[in-house]
């Protein structure tokens, strides 16, 4: 499977702290990100994609939360509701195509593909 994985998605969903944002907006978008890859993988044409997630207490940004980060592309996303869950997955991750309005920082590994 390793050798198969995509994307990994890192989500700060439940920061203990509440600087980027307030109340359960994390976790109701970490929730609809969830249903949104499980819903993907359950495709047949998608059986040999696979798409890590990983639910983060802090990515050390502390403002306009959440922020979910595209890995290894370093496309950092803020304010990340489970309304723009499903357009920056079907779009970035699954099209190559991530949504530029919402991108507030990009910090690809110089071999990952650069977008423009």
């Amino acid at each position: 499977m390793a050798d198969s994985i995509q994307k990994h998605l890192l989500l700060c969903a439940t920061p203990t702290k509440q600087k980027c944002f307030k109340g359960n907006e994390g976790e109701k978008t970490w929730q609809c990100l969830k249903k949104t890859i499980k819903k993907f993988e359950n495709n047949p044409a998608s059986k040999n994609i696979h798409i890590l997630r990983s639910k983060a207490d802090c990515l050390r940004i502390c403002k306009n939360g959440p922020i979910l980060l595209v890995w290894p592309d370093g496309i950092w996303y803020e304010k990340v509701s489970p309304e723009r869950i499903s357009e920056i997955f079907y779009s970035h991750i699954i099209n190559g195509k991530p949504i530029k309005r919402w991108i507030f920082k990009i910090t690809p590994f110089s071999d990952s593909p650069r977008y423009s």
